[in-house]
């Protein structure tokens, strides 16, 4: 990492720099937590006139499965699903403008 960042650098952030190129990798478990770690490096990291290329990706990581629940006279049945579980990560790419 970069000597500019601070110790408590998060972990699901990693950085890579050569020359006048950063590409950062930010892994979230909810797309709020990608937004956050997004808004941090933009913000740390970004300057005027740098150009900026983001890619992003949700990938299923799992599933739970709810079981259907019976009625009874105050509730009516509720049929069983199943919820998707993702992981969001985003490459983001400054490059430092050429003067």
């Amino acid at each position: 990492m970069s000597d500019e960042l601070e110790d408590d650098w998060p972990e699901d952030i990693v950085l890579a720099e050569e020359g006048a190129v950063r590409v950062f990798w930010i892994k979230a478990e909810d797309m709020q937590g990608l937004v956050d770690g997004l808004a941090l490096v933009l913000g740390e990291h970004m300057a005027a006139g740098d150009e900026l290329h983001v890619t992003y990706n949700a990938m299923q990581n799992g599933w739970q499965e709810h079981q259907p629940c019976k009625g009874s006279i105050l509730k009516a049945p509720q049929p069983g699903w199943t919820e998707l579980e993702f992981e969001y990560s985003a490459f983001v790419i400054l490059r430092t403008a050429r003067p």
